[in-house]
């Protein structure tokens, strides 16, 4: 039996307009036609997984030193500002649990956005940048949309930089498969056209992440509401049922990527879950 273990890595938080996360959660009426918005505060994290036979495997890397001022256009730094301090990016959190980016094996991407993919700068030429798995689909618009526009951002929430580092390799996944013994990635529509979610199988309890295929315990209902930044709705909709008919069979928990009330419930590094 293969012995597995992860811990959640922290890289700050971003804020944004609840909108883009719920679509129309406060719609107006008639008795009050200029409803309010909310402003929110959505974590950023990455999961480390050690596996007895695979070697240390990390799901996204967070976002890159940068993305806080520069990398980003005014407009989007903005809209969704990024909080964190230099000891919560990838490269610092690896190195409190005594570990490097040399050390890590391979690489899950989720989707190719600023705040999952920014920390594969810190992969170039190392074991676990030969060894990056990421949706091809999403991968081919993150390109498309970003070398199209003369600017570092694309639009949807890629930039240029994290397609152009060198000495990295990608290795595109195209179905639901089993990565290795007690880790299964599946794949999940919505948000872009392909999100990698990830199941991972402890000894007692089984756990799901979503990735932004789920923004929040209150896309995945009940009732299940559609948030604001949609490719697809029919392909959230079938991402939900997915995930929830995986939950009833695994008995699983649902991790989703952005819910700060669910974050601040978890254990995070130097804490495992085994």
């Amino acid at each position: 039996m293969n012995n597995i273990k992860f811990t959640i890595l922290p890289h700050g938080y971003i804020e944004n307009d609840k909108g883009w996360n719920v679509g129309m959660f406060n719609p107006g009426s008639i008795d009050n036609k200029q409803p309010s918005s909310e402003w929110i505060r959505v974590p950023s994290f990455s999961v480390l997984i050690k596996h007895s036979k695979a070697g240390w495997i990390l799901y996204d890397t967070g976002s890159h030193p940068d993305d806080i001022d520069g990398r980003r256009p005014k407009n989007i730094r903005k809209m969704f500002p990024l909080y964190a301090k230099r000891n919560q990016f990838l490269d610092k959190q690896l190195k409190r649990l005594g570990l490097s980016p040399e050390d890590i094996n391979h690489l899950i991407i989720s989707h190719m956005h600023w705040d999952h993919a920014g920390g594969l700068s810190f992969f170039s030429n190392t074991e676990a940048g030969q060894n990056i798995y990421v949706s091809r689909e999403d991968f081919a618009l993150g390109l498309v949309e970003t070398h199209r526009s003369q600017d570092n951002f694309g639009g949807g929430g890629y930039l240029k930089d994290n397609f152009e580092i060198s000495g990295l390799d990608f290795q595109f996944i195209d179905t639901d498969q089993e990565f290795c013994s007690g880790i299964e990635i599946i794949k999940l529509g919505g948000h872009t056209p392909g999100i990698l979610g990830l199941v991972i199988h402890l000894s007692e309890q089984t756990y799901i992440f979503t990735s932004d295929a789920v923004y929040l315990q209150e896309n995945y209902g009940p009732p299940i509401k559609k948030p604001g930044i949609l490719y697809d709705s029919l392909g959230f909709e079938q991402s939900v049922k997915k995930i929830k008919r995986l939950e009833r069979t695994y008995n699983a928990k649902v991790i989703f990527a952005h819910d700060y009330e669910q974050f601040n419930s978890l254990k995070t590094a130097p804490e495992f879950y085994k």
